[in-house]
């Protein structure tokens, strides 16, 4: 029972911090309302105290006096500057900038100290009389920022967000591709790639996700992304902290998509295309940079994926405990991808985590489970529609093939679970097909 508390906690926790997040943007640094229409907009934001370097940061007090401007990205790359004045960083390395822009985007924060300069994309749009926040300044957050001029100057923001920028760069990942020409261009195309799956796929009719729908995800996306930024400025700049922001953005985003009527589940397989797609346009690049990638988003996926399978084992009428034994497993399997070494420790780490999975479900209907040792058992078999899938995800595979193989996958397992489970009840079927889909894609 412990377990379900802290998985029920965790969301709420992740919704709290949303929701203030989204009250403190719509406040003035003294908390006041809003300020009159005309008002400058402010952003607040702080040099990480993990950007350290010998030379300029031995002590702490020399992250004062670094000059912070705001900057506008430009269609042609430049950086314009649009804060009203240049502004200092106090002794612990915070600032506050004004602009009288309001309802922008497409800003960045640059600071600059000696020889050395960091940025920051604000994801926030800001606001007249209102105060929003930029993550803390480091090598992962100028590496996004130069990845994201390069896509605006690339005609491309429109289609690669700030917010998936933001996600699929960690601080590993940003330190194999910065300064690396040919990774961070690997990279931006790989993006691209996972956008263009994922609105080919949103589309589709298995998902059947309108326009109008699929922009209120990307809304849903942006708002959790600014609440990422003010979360990681709010917060210390331990590995820990940064890996609970995340986890808080995933949950609010679950949230979002809930209020829509979109589960878990969709959201879930919806990300499993999106990632195959990625990873086979990233076959190229070198191993250091590219594991770290995928490790990444692996990582990411799986926080969606436990809470997904979560809530079908629910809807599936399991016991506490077995609810328990399925979180237990999530997080079990989002360790051992952040411990991994390779994509083959990856792929058993997934290995391990589906059989955990397919016992409690056998546990949780076990009236079926004879009909579900042989449905798993027919999925993995030589030539089922698994081994199609995979074969169809061979590199080079075009972005309507990786699209409709899973498809064809995913109502190919709910076709085969709905004449497996004959005489259990609908919420189960359904939960079932969704359990063995989400356990057997990877």
């Amino acid at each position: 029972m412990l377990l379900i508390k802290s998985l029920r906690f965790d969301i709420l926790k992740a919704v709290m911090i949303f929701t203030f997040a989204i009250f403190l943007a719509a406040c003035s640094d003294d908390n006041s309302p809003s300020g009159p229409e005309g008002s400058p907009s402010k952003i607040s934001g702080r040099i990480s105290s993990q950007s350290s370097s010998p030379n300029i940061m031995a002590k702490s007090s020399s992250l004062a006096g670094a000059v912070v401007t705001l900057a506008q990205v430009q269609t042609n790359g430049s950086l314009k500057t649009v804060s009203n004045q240049s502004v200092q960083t106090d002794v612990s390395g915070k600032f506050v900038v004004e602009t009288n822009l309001s309802g922008t985007n497409n800003l960045i924060v640059v600071a600059e100290q000696g020889t050395t300069k960091w940025k920051a994309i604000v994801s926030a749009v800001v606001k007249s009389g209102t105060t929003v926040y930029a993550p803390p300044l480091n090598e992962e957050s100028s590496v996004e920022a130069d990845v994201f001029i390069k896509v605006v100057s690339q005609g491309l923001s429109n289609v690669v967000s700030a917010a998936d920028i933001k996600l699929l760069l960690n601080a590993e990942a940003a330190a194999q591709i910065k300064g690396n020409a040919s990774a961070e261009a690997q990279f931006i195309s790989a993006v691209r790639t996972k956008a263009e799956a994922s609105a080919q796929a949103a589309s589709n009719t298995y998902f059947g996700f309108s326009s109008s729908l699929i922009q209120t995800m990307a809304a849903a996306r942006s708002e959790a992304c600014a609440s990422l930024d003010a979360g990681l400025y709010m917060s210390g700049d331990t590995n820990n902290e940064i890996e609970e922001n995340h986890k808080n953005y995933f949950s609010a985003v679950i949230s979002a998509y809930a209020s829509n009527n979109i589960t878990a589940a969709s959201y879930a397989q919806l990300m499993r295309i999106e990632l195959s797609a990625f990873t086979n346009a990233i076959a190229s690049m070198n191993t250091e940079a590219k594991l770290s990638l995928v490790k990444n988003y692996f990582a990411r996926y799986s926080l969606v994926l436990d809470s997904a399978i979560s809530q079908q084992f629910q809807a599936a009428g399991a016991t506490s405990a077995r609810l328990n034994a399925v979180a237990s497993a999530g997080a079990s399997l989002y360790a051992s991808i952040k411990n991994c070494t390779s994509e083959d420790q990856i792929d058993a780490a997934f290995v391990q985590y589906r059989s955990a999975i397919k016992s409690q479900l056998l546990l949780t209907l076990n009236t079926y489970a004879s009909s579900i040792n042989t449905l798993d058992a027919s999925i993995n078999a030589s030539g089922s529609t698994k081994t199609i899938l995979k074969a169809a995800l061979s590199i080079g595979a075009a972005v309507n093939a990786i699209v409709d193989a899973y498809v064809v996958f995913y109502n190919s397992i709910k076709a085969s679970t709905q004449t497996a489970l004959t005489g259990a009840s609908s919420a189960q079927i359904n939960a079932a097909s969704h359990i063995m889909i989400l356990s057997n894609v990877n």
